[in-house]
């Protein structure tokens, strides 16, 4: 394994951007595996260090689930410069989730339209892979990862499908990412739906309450609520006793910055035109949550500003995933290099204090 001095990817894009969508992002899991990229240094500046739930975090930009889904990179990430990673979704079962072609660029909005629905190599096979990177690694050492699990195609109790998940991979991982929102698993969002939620929560609470090692329960929502549907989910959330909520997943409508004839295929939309819709609900669930429960917020995350607005909408934590495949991994040092700079000119001495600062000032 080696790493490279300089910044590649500038010169790779053209090449990654002539192939089709899926086998570029192998071909960029397989570079990052294989140590095909420089060591990414984040400047570590005490203004970014943030926490949460008990767990520290140098600053507050993480790698989203979707990026690592079969638990692949699991230690090369945080040579990207990330202070915490995703990985997922897994499902129960192996599945290979639907036909290709199922993700589609377009470039001129910086965006991404997949449709994969979950394909996965089953909890057994990434636990296997959890537990390798877990027995190479010094446990004080260790980062922070999490899990993000889907019920997926061949588990008719949905709850169980999260339990199984749970009981797992609570050894190996810091937090539990229940994803109940992804717009291309049939029936998934439907357990946003209030009764649905509450049952689902209070079930796969009592389990997570039964285990010795208990990593933070989170749950990942759509961006794509009424104010009804998001009050609905704050009061479950409030009531649930969940250590977090990640804002949000994919989206299924299309903004109208999405002219692209790529458009029209099916799937969720994740980028730039994210954005917006994307903040507007954290802040809402920040409202509605009183700031009692910590968000993620996660959608068009492309520079320190669009990191610096989800703060101050509300988010403890940001994840990324789009900004990688457009600008390459040294995003990550940019964020926090801006982030850093403008938490210091509004005179916030932490990301803590930032947080919800948009809420805060309107109050």
């Amino acid at each position: 394994m080696f790493h490279l001095p300089f910044d590649l990817y500038p010169l790779l894009r053209p090449f990654l951007f002539s192939l089709d969508p899926e086998t570029a992002h192998k071909l960029a899991i397989a570079s990052i595996k294989w140590g095909i990229f420089p060591i990414t240094k984040v400047h570590k500046e005490d203004v970014l260090r943030t926490s949460i739930g008990g767990i520290d975090f140098e600053h507050p930009i993480g790698l989203a689930a979707g990026f690592d889904k079969q638990a692949e990179i699991i230690q090369q990430t945080f040579k990207l410069g990330f202070s915490f990673t995703e990985v997922g979704g897994v499902t129960p079962l192996p599945q290979t989730g639907n036909p290709r072609p199922r993700m589609f660029r377009i470039a001129n909005a910086k965006a991404v339209i997949n449709r994969f629905n979950f394909n996965s190599i089953g909890f057994n096979a990434c636990l296997r892979r959890f537990q390798a990177w877990h027995d190479s690694t010094t446990r004080g050492l260790r980062p922070v990862v999490g899990i993000n699990i889907a019920k997926g195609d061949h588990c008719a109790d949905d709850a169980e499908a999260y339990i199984l998940g749970l009981t797992k991979f609570a050894p190996y991982v810091r937090f539990v990412t229940l994803n109940v929102s992804c717009p291309n698993e049939p029936g998934a969002r439907s357990l946003e739906g209030k009764d649905k939620l509450k049952e689902l929560l209070r079930r796969v609470k009592q389990a997570h309450e039964s285990l010795t090692i208990k990593p933070l329960l989170f749950v990942k929502i759509s961006p794509d609520q009424t104010e009804e549907q998001a009050r609905d989910i704050a009061e479950v959330a409030l009531a649930s006793g969940i250590d977090g909520m990640i804002v949000g997943n994919t989206t299924a409508t299309r903004p109208a910055s999405v002219s692209s004839s790529v458009a029209k295929e099916r799937g969720g939309l994740s980028g730039k035109p994210l954005f917006e819709m994307s903040t507007k609900i954290l802040g809402a669930m920040y409202r509605l949550t009183e700031g009692k429960i910590p968000l993620i917020g996660c959608g068009g995350v492309f520079s320190g500003a669009d990191a610096y607005a989800k703060i101050r909408a509300g988010a403890s934590l940001v994840q990324i995933y789009t900004a990688m495949v457009f600008e390459g991994p040294c995003v990550v040092a940019t964020i926090t290099d801006e982030l850093a700079a403008l938490l210091k000119r509004d005179g916030f001495a932490s990301v803590s204090e930032a947080v919800g600062a948009d809420f805060k000032k309107r109050s």
